[in-house]
């Protein structure tokens, strides 16, 4: 197998990516696939292939390490370019990563998370309360109404963003950047959308410095740290990975033990808690489908195949999730499952999220308030339709009864 033959293109509309991840599975451990444009790449399946994707120090972050790219043949406006080629901590190594990773780490770490929690408190009741005048057995969105708007606002609360407006677009357009099906001129008016908006915050905060990370951020620029463009994209990359991945968490994980009773009679009576149901959303139904790009340095042979020098590498994460070698009955939502070593839902090394402790401490809070406020909420779909995104893994719509009728 080489990257000229592709065994599947992936599906644009994301229909159903627990059955491609199951294809893709039957191909192999790790076999070439095609996105948009006709670009190529190698995709991992299973978990043990994604470790060690993760951790070979030959596959490495850094577009100038991506042949077909150096060699001209990725189109400047591909729909994920801004994601791989940005200047942020999440495609750089070393040093850079780093240099780049630095000036964040002091906002992500246990003891400030913790202080926190107070104020995302208040973010879910407030929302909470919106919703509450629904009338019994109405359908709303709780996407819409909760699972949404509650990670932006807390992201938009540690970066010091006050305007709700600005708070909208900047979800509306990396909306558009992440969805699969968008074209390129949807994707580059969306990413201008995007780029004006930081450039707005930045100029706010040389005007009005506060205590936010974004002025953190600008501080680090001031003192020669971080360039102008790696400022502006390190912003972008909180805001991205910082909401939507929580976004499709909580969403996944209301969906989960809405469509399991049995498991959310464990959480009511106290057997287990919302971490578990949270750790069981990561693997059964993961925020993120795939992870975009690791590129060989050098020849590399993963799992059964030979990755060559200059390839992308996709990490899969609905494959690995979902891998029988590690979960059996790998399908089925269980939250007593006893999950062995360390999980990947959240990467590995240096690159291992940075907010995966801001987003477990924001689904637990939020699923807690919801379904005290609401133990009798039930879904109006159990299978709304799914986004179209080769990167998120979530629901377009959560449609639910907050008060059954009767």
């Amino acid at each position: 197998m080489d990257l000229d033959h592709p065994l599947l293109v992936l599906d644009p509309t994301a229909a159903d990516p627990h059955a491609e991840a199951r294809r893709l599975r039957q191909l192999g451990a790790c076999v070439p696939v095609e996105l948009q444009q006709g670009v190529r790449a190698w995709i991992t399946n299973d978990e043990a292939t994604g470790r060690a994707a993760f951790t070979h120090p030959a596959l490495v972050k850094g577009v100038e390490n991506w042949r077909a790219y150096r060699e001209g043949e990725i189109r400047q406006d591909w729909p994920l370019m801004a994601l791989v080629a940005g200047e942020t901590m999440v495609n750089r190594d070393g040093a850079d990563h780093t240099r780049l990773r630095n000036p964040l780490n002091a906002a992500f770490t246990r003891r400030p998370i913790r202080t926190y929690a107070g104020r995302i408190e208040e973010i879910a009741h407030g929302l909470l309360d919106d919703l509450a005048g629904q009338p019994a057995g109405s359908v709303t969105d709780l996407k819409a109404g909760f699972t949404f708007p509650l990670p932006m606002a807390v992201i938009c609360h540690l970066l010091g963003i006050d305007d709700p407006d600005m708070r909208d677009r900047f979800g509306d357009e990396i909306a558009t950047i992440l969805r699969s099906t968008a074209t390129p001129q949807e994707v580059g008016a969306a990413f201008g959308a995007v780029m004006e908006l930081l450039d707005r915050l930045v100029s706010q905060k040389e005007s009005r410095p506060a205590d936010d990370l974004a002025t953190r951020l600008l501080q680090s620029h001031r003192d020669g740290e971080l360039t102008r463009a790696e400022l502006v994209d390190s912003i972008l990359i909180l805001v991205v990975a910082g909401h939507e991945t929580t976004v499709n968490l909580l969403a996944n994980a209301v969906r989960a033990v809405l469509n399991h009773p049995e498991q959310l009679a464990l959480v009511r009576d106290g057997s287990y808690g919302w971490s578990d149901v949270v750790q069981e959303t990561l693997r059964q139904d993961p925020p993120v489908q795939r992870i975009f790009l690791r590129f060989a340095r050098e020849d590399v042979p993963l799992g059964g195949a030979l990755v060559r020098a200059g390839d992308p590498v996709i990490v899969g994460m609905t494959g690995a999730g979902r891998d029988t070698d590690v979960h059996p009955d790998a399908d089925r939502f269980d939250i007593t499952r006893k999950q062995s070593g360390t999980p990947i839902h959240f990467g590995l090394g240096a690159h291992y999220c940075l907010g995966a402790p801001l987003a477990r401490v924001e689904a637990e809070i939020a699923l807690t308030a919801l379904f005290e406020r609401f133990p009798d909420i039930e879904l109006a779909d159990p299978a709304p339709p799914r986004i179209l995104s080769h990167i998120m893994n979530s629901v377009r719509t959560l449609p639910v009864r907050l008060v059954p009728a009767g």
